[in-house]
């Protein structure tokens, strides 16, 4: 049902009333005309007008509670990560137990480099269960920021404590199972520290590589890209420095 076009009926949201203000709370609704069974078409919706009683959106989350599903649906368009969605859950659920699959996810990390002489170092891992090479990163925890995912999945991931520069943020976009849509949004960290200590049941390898090795190791060309703009950044930023 992730990405689908359905219609939903609003219900009274009068149960939330009272409870603690989220940034984007979460109504219940019905989904319509989908030829499910009852319990299928129990819904949330997001975003929507207020004072609407009927609209068409897209179903962007499946909360799994593993007796039921329920759908959360928004205006087609609208984008929520998993963190944001877990936040409004919390406010209409309280603590609920559930698992939330997302059409859109967010993942953050760094482009961490240090200077070897003359050239410059980027630090490249590849994941447990993965066959390429890339940089550090992870998903968005609930109350994160995107620097502070960085920082903690590249801490969590290769036991370094970065800093971010300020100035740099590139993104990257894809889909990498079918209907879901990937953003992961990198940040650029210089270390000082070569040593690195592998969360070994997320990570099995690491390097240090220069820009030219990074490069034939590297599968997809949105990592390409990312490391060429940090490459070009690093080097601007070295000029100005001299000037």
């Amino acid at each position: 049902m992730l990405g689908k076009h359905v219609e939903v009926a609003m219900e009274d949201a009068a149960s939330l009333a009272g409870k603690p203000d989220a940034a984007r709370i979460l109504h219940t609704a019905t989904i319509i005309g989908q030829g499910a069974s009852a319990s299928q078409k129990k819904a949330y919706t997001i975003g929507f007008p207020k004072g609407k009683k009927q609209a068409q959106g897209m179903v962007i989350a499946i909360v799994d509670k593993g007796i039921q599903e329920r759908y959360i649906v928004a205006p087609e368009g609208s984008v929520y990560y998993a963190p944001e969605l877990s936040a409004a859950l919390s406010v209409t659920e309280g603590k609920p137990s559930h698992r939330l699959m997302c059409l859109y996810e967010k993942s953050c990390g760094a482009v961490v480099f240090r200077q070897e002489g003359r050239d410059l170092r980027f630090l490249l891992v590849k994941n447990k269960n993965g066959r390429h090479w890339g940089f550090p990163k992870g998903h968005m925890e609930k109350g994160e920021t995107e620097e502070q995912t960085a920082i903690r999945e590249v801490r969590e991931e290769t036991g370094l404590h970065i800093e971010i520069l300020s100035g740099f943020r590139e993104t990257s976009l894809y889909r990498p199972f079918g209907r879901i849509k990937k953003q992961v949004v990198f940040f650029l960290a210089q270390s000082g520290q070569s040593r690195i200590t592998l969360q070994r049941t997320e990570i099995d390898h690491f390097r240090w590589a220069t820009f030219f090795e990074a490069v034939k190791l590297f599968r997809y060309d949105n990592d390409i890209r990312v490391l060429k703009a940090a490459e070009k950044w690093i080097l601007q930023q070295s000029r100005d420095g001299e000037k």
